[in-house]
C-alpha cells in the first residue's frame, strides 16, 4: 500500500505542504521513461482518471484523462502525477516564457548529489538551461543550482547542497519535489493572498534589493542583474520547506502574463495538490476571508488514494491549487 501524507493526526494542523505536483504532458510515455531512467523515480499508479475529475477541472464529458503517478522511492510526499488529455485542444501554459513573465507555475525544485553529471544527463535528454549551473551562498547555505526547461514548457530546478549537510532527503538520482516557484505580477498582492486568505506562513523572505551584477541562477543578463529588485519568499501552511511555494517578482523586468492559460487542459506544470484535514471548513474560511473558490467541494476518486473531497482555488497569478481530504 502506498504511504502518503493525506492522513491527519488530531495534533496536526488543518493543512500540509503539497502532496503532489500535476504535469499536463503531450507525450506521457516519453515523460515516464525520462522520470524512471534519468530521475530514478518509480510508477505507483497508471490508469484512466475518474470521470468526475472532468467536473472538477471544468472539462467536457468527452475529454479522456490518462494519468500516471510517480514517486521518489521511500518518500510520502512530493509526488508527480502526469496527465495526458484526449479529445481536446491544448496550449502550453508558459510557452516561450522567461523569468520575467508572470503567471502559472514557473518551476518545481529537486535535489541532486552530483550537479555536473545530472546537468549533462538532462541536456542529453533535450533539456536546456536558462544558464549553466551557478554556485552561490544563500544565507548559511552553499549550493549550486540550474533551471532547466524541457518538454511542454516545464521548468525543473535541480539543486546540489554543499554546506551544511543535507538532511531530510533520501534519493538515488533526484529527490522528491519539495518546492515550487511562481513568478508574480504583483508580489505584495500575491503574498497577501497566501498569508491573509489561505493562512500560509513564512519559511524565508528577502526584499531582493541587494543584487550585484554578474552571473545568476534566474537568467537575468549579468550586466543589469544589480539593477533588478527581486523580492522573494518561501511560504508553507506550517512555515516549512517541504511542499512549499516560492513567490518571486522581477520589478524592473516585466514581460507577458500567462495567468489565463494556467488551467486544464493546457500543457505544463498544471497544479499543486495539498492535503487538508477538513475540506469544507477550509473552503468556507477562504470565502469568509474574501477568497473565491474556483470549484466547489466535491467527492471523486483520486487514485491510488481512494475517495477524496476536493476543491480548487486560483491565485492572483492564475496558479491552480487543489485541496484534498481523504475519506476513510
Amino acid at each position: 500500500m502506498l504511504k502518503h501524507n493525506l492522513h491527519f493526526k488530531n495534533s496536526d494542523s488543518n493543512l500540509k505542504g503539497f502532496q503532489e505536483v500535476v504535469f499536463s504532458v503531450y507525450n506521457i510515455e516519453k515523460w515516464e521513461a525520462f522520470l524512471k531512467n534519468i530521475c530514478g523515480w518509480k510508477v505507483v499508479y497508471k490508469n484512466t482518471a475518474d470521470k468526475n475529475l472532468n467536473t472538477l477541472w471544468h472539462l467536457n464529458e468527452d475529454v479522456k484523462i490518462e494519468e500516471i503517478l510517480l514517486i521518489n522511492p521511500g518518500d510520502t510526499d512530493g509526488f508527480l502525477r502526469l496527465v495526458k488529455f484526449h479529445n481536446v485542444a491544448q496550449e502550453q501554459i508558459r510557452s516561450g516564457a522567461q523569468i520575467w513573465d508572470s503567471g502559472g507555475i514557473f518551476d518545481v525544485n529537486t535535489r541532486v548529489k552530483d550537479m555536473e553529471t545530472m546537468y549533462r544527463n538532462f541536456q542529453n535528454e533535450g533539456w536546456n538551461g536558462f544558464t549553466d549551473p551557478h554556485r552561490f551562498t544563500f544565507g548559511k547555505f552553499d549550493v549550486a543550482e540550474v533551471l532547466l526547461k524541457g518538454p511542454d514548457g516545464v521548468t525543473i530546478a535541480i539543486m546540489q547542497r554543499f554546506y551544511p549537510p543535507l538532511e531530510g532527503f533520501e534519493f538515488e538520482k533526484t529527490s522528491r519535489f519539495f518546492n515550487s516557484t511562481t513568478i508574480c505580477k504583483n508580489y505584495k498582492k500575491t503574498l497577501s493572498f497566501f498569508t491573509d486568505i489561505l493562512g500560509f506562513k513564512f519559511y524565508f523572505e528577502s526584499p531582493g534589493d541587494k543584487r550585484e551584477n554578474g552571473n545568476n541562477v534566474i537568467g537575468i543578463p549579468p550586466n543589469i542583474n544589480g539593477g533588478i529588485t527581486a523580492p522573494v519568499c518561501v511560504i508553507h501552511p506550517e512555515g516549512k520547506n517541504f511542499g512549499s511555494i516560492e513567490l518571486l517578482e522581477t520589478k524592473e523586468l516585466k514581460g507577458k502574463d500567462c495567468s489565463h492559460l494556467a488551467k486544464p487542459p493546457n500543457l505544463g506544470i498544471l497544479m499543486l495538490r495539498f492535503p487538508v484535514k477538513d475540506a469544507e471548513t477550509y473552503a468556507k474560511k477562504i470565502v469568509e476571508k474574501g477568497g473565491e473558490l474556483n470549484t466547489e467541494v466535491q467527492v471523486l476518486e483520486i487514485n491510488p488514494y481512494g475517495k477524496i473531497k476536493a476543491f480548487s482555488i486560483r491565485t492572483p497569478d492564475g496558479v491552480w491549487l487543489e485541496f484534498l481530504e481523504i475519506i476513510d
